[in-house]
């Protein structure tokens, strides 16, 4: 059995979490605690960071390798090597939008590290302006390859950044889920995929609430 070490959040395991379920094959998630890796198991890490994946071919790191790998493997990186290569965009898009949030505003607002700022209205207006020109970005492209889901029919890898990112950006930009009206629908349609909803419901919650 594949397993995954991370912590007790959704956050960058998240899609590893969803393609295991989507192609419902069992994962090992083991969850550990940020005690846990303050006592010594971040230097037992390879790399000193999460998640760590093994499975019968060896062990990889790094979420997005590990998110790919699976997708291709699973068959939900597309169907041919364009789709493969819109998903990829989509992901460093959504990649870059994310990972200025935790340093500007979950670093003192979730893990108090920083004292909160006192231009915090100006941060918030700022990475949601960046999550708003991404999530239009996306959208355009997805209406120019006209397919039911961003990059294909069916759900695939990109679908589920978008979520995760949308459902991460949330305890920052409170409406990120209906930033938009094609927002607000990619949500809707996305979460009412079966395997969505059995997944969804039942994944422990985050203890961070990202």
């Amino acid at each position: 059995m594949a397993k995954m070490i991370y912590f007790p959040v959704n956050a960058r395991a998240e899609a590893i979490r969803m393609l295991h379920a989507f192609a419902d094959v069992p994962l090992e998630d083991e969850r550990v605690t940020f005690e846990q890796w303050g006592s010594g198991l971040k230097e037992k890490q390879p790399l000193g960071q999460l998640p760590v994946y093994t499975c019968e071919e060896g062990e990889l790191l790094m979420s997005n390798s590990i998110a790919r790998y699976l997708a291709k493997k699973f068959g939900m990186m597309g169907e041919n090597l364009w789709e493969e290569a819109l998903n990829d965009m989509m992901i460093e898009a959504l990649l870059s939008c994310a990972n200025e949030i935790p340093p500007k505003w979950y670093v003192w607002s979730i893990f108090k590290r920083a004292p909160e700022p006192e231009n915090k209205d100006e941060i918030k207006a700022e990475l949601r302006a960046k999550l708003l020109k991404t999530v239009n970005y996306i959208q355009s492209a997805a209406e120019k390859h006209g397919k039911k889901f961003i990059t294909s029919d069916k759900i695939c890898l990109a679908d589920m950044w978008l979520y995760g990112t949308l459902e991460f950006s949330k305890a920052c930009i409170e409406d990120s889920q209906e930033l938009t009206p094609w927002v607000k629908d990619f949500v809707e349609k996305f979460g009412s995929d079966e395997r969505v909803k059995k997944y969804l419901a039942a994944r422990p919650a985050s203890v961070l609430g990202i």
